[in-house]
């Protein structure tokens, strides 16, 4: 009986009796084609699955949060930069950058 349960996006996958793995009756825990763990339980497999998928999404989560920093503070800055050329300019002055 053949077995497939996989993650392609981040190269993981559980196997049983697939031509990639030995037809054993073992459930196998691949990582980018390698098999990293070989075992009678489902579940055991399973897990280890989802705690590879987790730290392989921790690392784009973190890319992301900086990426959103970054562009938070961009936008504070432009909004702060509006704000006081918008006030200098009503006080009859020419904004920002003139004196």
């Amino acid at each position: 009986m053949e077995y497939v349960r996989a993650t392609m996006k981040y190269g993981l996958s559980v196997e049983k009796g697939t031509d990639r793995v030995p037809d054993d009756g073992r459930y196998h825990f691949l990582v980018d084609g390698e098999i990293v763990l070989s075992t009678p339980v489902e579940a055991l497999a399973l897990a280890e699955m989802e705690e590879a998928k987790a730290a392989r999404q921790a690392q784009g989560r973190e890319l992301l949060r900086r990426e959103m920093a970054a562009f938070d503070v961009r936008a504070f800055r432009a909004a702060n930069y509006a704000e006081k050329q918008s006030r200098d300019q009503g006080k009859g002055g020419r904004g920002i950058g003139r004196r």
